[in-house]
C-alpha cells in the first residue's frame, strides 16, 4: 500500500518535510469478511505508516509544532487515542491467542479421531468468541471519531496522527470480521456483525465468502461419522498457519505502537 505525501503549510520555504498521508485503502471500513491476505496487507500498511511517522517525529520543525503549537489539551488527547489503541491491539491479541489455543485442541482431537467431542467444545468457544468481538466492534464504532479542540485539527502532523489512528482501528475492525467471517449488518455497516448463533447454523451460503475460521466452522456443523478427516485437518492447519501470521504481525505492530507513543512522549518533555 502506497503512501501519499504533502507539504505542510507550517514550515518556511526551503525547509518543508513532507508530511505523510493515510493511504485511502487502509482506512476503509470493512463491511464483509476479509481475506487473510487483505488483513495481513493492512497490517503491513500500518507498520511501514507507523515507520515513516516514527522518522517524521524526529525531525525538530515537527517537534516544534507539536510540542509548541499544539495545545495540552489536542496532545492529551492525541496521546490518550495512542493508549486506546494499544488496548485494542492487546485484546486483538489475546483473541488470536485464544483462537490458537482451540484450534491446536481441535487439531489434535481430529488426528486422534476423537474430534466429536472436542468439535462440540470448539463452538462452544466460537459462540464465545462471536461476542466479544460483537462487543469491540461496538466500542470501536463508539469511539470512531475523536473529538479534537478546534484549531488543532488544521496541523497536518495532528491530521496525521488522528488518520493513523483511524486507520488501526479499522483494520482490527477488519481482523475481527475475518476471525468470525460474518457479514455486517448493511443498516448499521460499523456498528454490527450479523450474529447468527453457529449451533443453529446448518450450512454456509455458497455465495458467502468464506475465510479459514469459517471453513473449519462449516465442516464442523455439517459433522457427520463419515465426514473426511482429511480435509477437516487441512482446514485446521491453513486455520492455525492464518493465526501465526496475524499473531506475528500484530506483535510487530504492538510494538510499532508503543515506539511511536514513546516519541510522542519524548518530544514533549524536552520542550
Amino acid at each position: 500500500m502506497a503512501l501519499q505525501h504533502t507539504r505542510s503549510h507550517s514550515f518556511p520555504s526551503g525547509s518543508q518535510p513532507s508530511i505523510i498521508q493515510v493511504d485511502e485503502s487502509l482506512l476503509s471500513e470493512p463491511t464483509t469478511p476479509s481475506s487473510l491476505s487483505s488483513v495481513t496487507d493492512r497490517i503491513k500498511g500500518l507498520q511501514n505508516l507507523y515507520e515513516n511517522i516514527d522518522d517524521l517525529l524526529l525531525l525538530p520543525h515537527i517537534q516544534r509544532i507539536i510540542a509548541q503549537e499544539c495545545s495540552e489539551k489536542c496532545v492529551d488527547e492525541i496521546l490518550e487515542g495512542y493508549i486506546m489503541l494499544l488496548d485494542a491491539c492487546a485484546a486483538a491479541r489475546d483473541l488470536i491467542s485464544l483462537a490458537k489455543k482451540d484450534a491446536q485442541e481441535l487439531l489434535s482431537a481430529v488426528r486422534r479421531r476423537a474430534h466429536a467431542e472436542a468439535s462440540s467444545s470448539y463452538l462452544t468457544s466460537r459462540i464465545k468468541l462471536r461476542k466479544v468481538v460483537e462487543k469491540a466492534l461496538k466500542a470501536s464504532s463508539i469511539r470512531k471519531k475523536q473529538v479534537l479542540e478546534k484549531g488543532c485539527e488544521t496541523e497536518p502532523v495532528v491530521d496525521l496522527l488522528m488518520n493513523s489512528k483511524s486507520a488501526t482501528s479499522a483494520m482490527l475492525n477488519s481482523l475481527f470480521l475475518y476471525m468470525m467471517g460474518a457479514k455486517v449488518r448493511s443498516r448499521h455497516s460499523s456498528r454490527y456483525l450479523l450474529m447468527s448463533k453457529l449451533m443453529d447454523s446448518k450450512k454456509v451460503s455458497s455465495q458467502d465468502e468464506q475465510t479459514e475460521f469459517s471453513k473449519v466452522d462449516t465442516a464442523l456443523l455439517g459433522f457427520k461419522d463419515d465426514i473426511k478427516v482429511d480435509d477437516l485437518l487441512n482446514c485446521l492447519k491453513e486455520m492455525e498457519s492464518s493465526i501465526q501470521i496475524l499473531g506475528d504481525g500484530l506483535e510487530c505492530l504492538f510494538r510499532r505502537l508503543i515506539k511511536t507513543r514513546v516519541l510522542l512522549l519524548n518530544i514533549l518533555s524536552r520542550h
